[in-house]
């Protein structure tokens, strides 16, 4: 072999030795600088409440460093996907930057993972074996085979870096000192000074998920929240809906419930007395929705319920059946201008209202007196009429008394009897004149007016002499179910032709046009042709009945009868014998 040639192939072995140690050292740097995934694999089962969950679900993964109780030293939300029998697989710490942290583990104590789907309760926890323990093993390794504690001695360097010291490392991070301290099991830890130390806070956690309660300065909270303590709101404290309203039904809104404790002798023991505020809504499912503030209450466990209290948007109040007000019983002092249309009463004797028609100082009002002064200082009433002395009126135009009201409720009139002189009359009028009426009342008001209203053993008594009326009406007479001596009822039952009705009716109960405009109140049944059941509407048991035919059959073929009802207020009518097809009309009255 030729110099040359032993030169050519001794400078190939030598490049093939360089590149053999080029690709050593590239694969010893690439395998040296591989990071160990910092993600644990984890399988398990969607459940929630003992149902099994399918499809995509919420899942919270915490790890704790006892089987039960504690607070989680790490916790992650990840959607997972169930199949048909809720399993499922994830990898723990996928949605952290950093995936699990490395010192999760390195105390050597165990660990447990507590898993909550959608939110509910836990289940119970799963013992972590030793593959997330490997963990580790990757920090030793970065850190040269010592424990991160032996790398936590040096306080970080506060020293400025000179600009021209090129080989100063200008990134510098603070060192975390350890976490120290002592603390009891489900108080919420608190930082207790700068160093790291933990102690125990005035937050108590009792249960877990969706049972969860947080007791400030107590042990056992029964809500929660359960604050032993008072509580400053600087803010507006909101208690929302239960819920949307829909056209069913609206939502009232969360309540407020204040509770006192009453000893109940009879029982031996205490009872809560509970009073509850809520908003309520008014008018739901309408063009002008509105809402209420209710008072409810209840006593001991029972369920609130409504006093009648409420409060309308404008401040109106409503106030529960039985709220009385009180009244006037004896010498009252009223101060300060009455505007025109007040009224004063002196309810002490009984008399009727006195309206003020100007604005007037009364003071010192009683049974006797006005405004301390006698009768006789109140001469001049209006233009025409004069007080002449104690209980007398002159008269200088043509009533004697012309009493007139336009407002609702208010009396024009009133007599009073003096008990202690028998037959006399709380209200007498007479005249002379043949066409003239000793008390004549007319209703102008419309529907609902009463001309003459009677109260007592004879409301409205009338006498007439030969020739005269006693008592006209010119409109609908009404009287009460049980009083005597007028028809209560009447009606013309078209029995002829489907459908059948009621053509014809009068109904005393009733009053305006409602009195006779068919059907009267009634309810016309028909059982088969020509037999019927007319309710009345009102009690008819105990009353007398008369009917007739009217047309539609031959003299002695159609029976004609009454029996009573199946109920109180219903008869049976039968206008047809069953010979023929042919049912009748009849005309029915009830006295």
């Amino acid at each position: 072999m030729t110099t040359a040639a032993r030169r050519s192939l001794l400078l190939c072995l030598v490049a093939s030795l360089l590149l053999g140690l080029a690709a050593a050292q590239s694969a010893s740097f690439s395998q040296s600088s591989l990071v160990v995934p910092r993600l644990v694999n984890f399988s398990g089962k969607a459940i929630d409440g003992g149902k099994v969950i399918t499809g995509v679900a919420g899942a919270t993964f915490a790890i704790y460093s006892e089987e039960s109780g504690g607070s989680p030293l790490w916790l992650e939300t990840q959607n997972i996907q169930a199949d048909a029998q809720g399993h499922y697989s994830v990898q723990l710490g996928a949605t952290k930057p950093d995936g699990l942290p490395l010192d999760l583990f390195t105390s050597g104590e165990a660990r447990w993972l507590g898993v909550t789907i959608n939110g509910g309760q836990e289940q119970p926890r799963v013992f972590l074996l030793s593959v997330p323990y490997a963990l580790k093993a990757a920090d030793a390794e970065t850190v040269g085979g010592l424990p991160p504690s032996a790398f936590m001695l040096a306080a970080p360097s506060t020293a400025a870096v000179p600009a021209n010291d090129a080989n100063a490392n200008t990134t510098t991070s603070a060192v975390t000192p350890a976490v120290s301290g002592t603390g009891t099991t489900d108080f919420v830890p608190l930082w207790t000074n700068g160093t790291g130390a933990l102690g125990n806070s005035v937050l108590f956690q009792s249960g877990t998920g969706s049972t969860a309660k947080i007791g400030i300065h107590t042990t056992a909270p029964a809500s929660t929240l359960d604050v032993n303590g008072g509580v400053t709101v600087r803010g507006n404290l909101s208690l929302p809906a239960t819920g949307a309203a829909t056209t069913a039904a609206g939502k009232n809104s969360q309540p407020t419930t204040l509770t006192a404790s009453a000893y109940n002798s009879g029982t031996g023991a205490a009872v809560n007395q509970n009073f509850r505020w809520q908003a309520e809504p008014a008018g739901n499912n309408t063009a002008a929705p509105s809402g209420t503030l209710n008072l409810l209450y209840s006593a001991g466990t029972a369920a609130p319920a409504e006093t009648g209290f409420k409060i309308t948007p404008k401040g109106l109040l409503t106030f529960a059946p039985g709220q009385t007000f009180p009244t006037v019983t004896g010498n009252e002092t009223v101060t300060g201008d009455l505007t025109a249309g007040q009224l004063i009463s002196t309810a002490a004797t009984g008399t009727s209202p006195l309206k003020i028609t100007s604005t007037t100082q009364v003071a010192n009002l009683n049974a006797s007196l006005l405004g301390g002064e006698g009768a006789s200082a109140f001469a001049r009433l209006a233009a025409a009429n004069e007080f002449t002395g104690n209980n007398t009126i002159a008269v200088s135009a043509t009533d004697a008394i012309d009493a007139y009201t336009s407002g609702s409720g208010k009396t024009a009139l009133v007599g009073i009897e003096d008990a202690t002189n028998g037959g006399s009359y709380g209200v007498w009028a007479r005249t002379s004149d043949p066409s003239g009426a000793g008390v004549e009342g007319t209703n102008v008001g419309g529907a609902g007016g009463i001309g003459v209203y009677g109260t007592g053993d004879t409301g409205v008594y009338g006498i007439s002499s030969t020739g005269n009326k006693a008592m006209v009406a010119n409109g609908n007479v009404s009287q009460s179910r049980a009083g005597g001596g007028w028809v209560k009822a009447m009606a013309v039952i078209q029995g002829v032709n489907a459908p059948y009705s009621i053509s014809y009716c009068f109904n005393s109960t009733l009053s305006g046009a409602a009195a006779t405009t068919p059907p009267c109140g009634f309810i016309l049944s028909e059982l088969q042709p020509g037999e019927f059941i007319i309710d009345f509407g009102f009690d008819v048991s105990d009353r007398f009945f008369s009917t007739t035919l009217e047309c539609c059959y031959t003299s002695g073929v159609a029976p004609l009868y009454l029996a009573r009802g199946p109920g109180s207020t219903s008869v049976f009518l039968f206008t047809w014998n069953g010979a023929t097809t042919q049912p009748y009309q009849a005309s029915l009255l009830v006295y």
